[in-house]
């Protein structure tokens, strides 16, 4: 039988980003899943705290030189590559130096949330998308870490609906609860708009952390809770959603409850 497909797009993985929870199980969850059978692929923003040289990134030629239009603006699509000797898997790097050249992943130096994370996550992730069509490769699982991620499924059922090698796949998200109160600014409306994206959940205002949540849970296929510590707001509107979810499992028997819950849509 055919090795069943998952694509991962991670917010940050460890080692590239340090001391970070998501970025720890966005490193052993795809390899753990990868051992289990799957063919997988895994990407991640090439965020300007990487140091290229220790962890030997290289640039895909064959992948690169496209040019995504974002809110009105060309930006040219730039994708690298490294491996996890370790884990024994590859992991791709979106970058540009118009989004991803800065001392910071998410924050400017004053912890404050960069005003243009609407236009870097759109970028990161239709060049995700574009790369895995370039690819011919067809994911049956796209499973989402971190919320710098989350609008992922909102564009995989609207832009990409149509795209062969994107709309059938399952969605999937993992719930660390550490999306900021506003995640997205007031131009994330305006953005979404010049890709021709509406959503009544949108208004024009800046994205609340209570209706980021509200449109993942609009167009995922399943959840999984991935830290302990969950606020009450955050599983009632899960509970509520009517979405399959998995609950919290500890890290050695995480890779073994996701396979079990991917069977399951």
């Amino acid at each position: 039988m055919t090795a069943k497909k998952v694509l991962f797009l991670a917010q940050e993985i460890h080692p590239y980003i340090e001391d970070s929870p998501i970025g720890k199980i966005s490193q052993f969850l795809p390899q753990g899943i990868q051992e289990t059978g799957y063919d997988i692929r895994t990407f991640m923003p090439n965020y300007g705290t990487i140091n290229e040289r220790r962890n030997q990134l290289h640039e895909v030629i064959r992948l690169s030189g496209m040019n995504l239009v974002i809110d009105d603006k060309v930006h040219q699509l730039v994708v690298k590559v490294a491996s996890l000797p370790s884990a024994k898997m590859q992991v791709y790097f979106i970058d540009n130096d118009d989004f991803f050249s800065r001392k910071g992943n998410l924050h400017d130096e004053d912890g404050n949330l960069y005003n243009d994370n609407s236009e870097r996550a759109v970028f990161f992730l239709r060049g995700v998308f574009e790369t895995i069509k370039k690819l011919r490769w067809v994911p049956d699982i796209i499973h989402c870490q971190g919320w710098f991620t989350g609008l992922a499924p909102l564009y995989l059922r609207t832009l990409y609906k149509d795209e062969p090698a994107l709309a059938q796949a399952k969605l999937v998200f993992s719930a660390y609860d550490q999306t900021p109160q506003q995640p997205f600014g007031e131009e994330l409306t305006r953005v979404l708009g010049f890709d021709n994206i509406e959503s009544p959940l949108l208004d024009g205002t800046a994205l609340d952390k209570e209706t980021f949540v509200q449109l993942v849970l609009k167009y995922v296929d399943g959840m999984v809770i991935s830290t302990k510590e969950i606020s009450p707001e955050l599983l009632d509107a899960i509970h509520g959603s009517g979405k399959k979810y998995l609950d919290y499992h500890e890290p050695e028997v995480l890779v073994k409850a996701v396979d079990e819950f991917y069977s399951t849509l």
